[in-house]
């Protein structure tokens, strides 16, 4: 242990929190890692910015809503980590340490006892996924001409005449594709037809909805739509 942490700088993120809380972030995080995605992955799966999932590991961000669970409930497809929070939990002193060892990236949680005893609740650990996502660049080249081949596919036929989520567009993509492809090579190529103005034929959009949702510009022509994404995904 002590060799991990002399390799790089451990982040520390405290909070006072409930462990029902620090619990629902380990099983986030658990659930996250066992599947192989990403904290930005996964933020693009519940319909969130790229930060809102390293936020919440972090502790810089809050969520008990029931939406945050219904959408993990989406993307992992159970709910086992939901937990009732008891009535009148008492708050306690936690902290995450984060740090980097080689391509590692290790999580660690502290909650404390007293102002000078603590004990360690999990420690889990992932693969650098700026490394891992991106090491076998055949691969990644192969990964992504499938997913333009399904996102064009998904244009002809009128999978975005009405808003449709990142994981349920995601969810076609594993049935129309040949290999399981990781989240962050399709939200980089679907994001080459996105924008506000309508150039690019899709738009994304919250309204009220908690997740961003992506639709089609209106009278957008499906003619010049072939052409657009043609000439975006040809480009290096």
């Amino acid at each position: 242990m002590s060799v991990l942490f002399e390799e790089g700088t451990v982040e520390k993120f405290p909070v006072e929190c409930s462990l029902t809380y620090s619990s629902f972030i380990y099983c986030m995080l658990l659930n996250r890692i066992a599947r192989g995605y990403s904290a930005q992955e996964l933020s693009f799966l519940l319909g969130q910015d790229d930060d809102f999932v390293p936020n919440l590991e972090r502790f810089k961000r809050f969520d008990t809503g029931v939406e945050l669970y219904q959408q993990l409930h989406k993307v992992f497809r159970h709910a086992s980590f939901i937990q009732p929070q008891h009535h009148g939990e008492r708050e306690l002193r936690h902290e995450m340490h984060i740090w980097k060892a080689g391509e590692t990236i290790f999580y660690q949680m502290e909650c404390y006892k007293s102002e000078f005893e603590s004990i360690t609740l999990f420690q889990v650990n992932e693969e650098d996924p700026e490394i891992g996502k991106y090491r076998y660049k055949n691969s990644v080249e192969h990964y992504r001409k499938q997913t333009q081949q399904a996102l064009l596919t998904m244009l002809m036929e009128g999978f975005f005449d009405k808003p449709i989520e990142a994981q349920q567009l995601y969810r076609h993509l594993d049935y129309m594709a040949e290999n399981q492809i990781d989240p962050i090579y399709f939200k980089s190529e679907l994001e080459k037809l996105v924008d506000r103005k309508g150039k690019a034929p899709l738009k994304r959009t919250k309204r009220r909805s908690y997740s961003y949702r992506y639709v089609l510009h209106p009278e957008v022509d499906l003619a010049d739509t072939i052409d657009f994404v043609h000439q975006k995904f040809d480009e290096v």
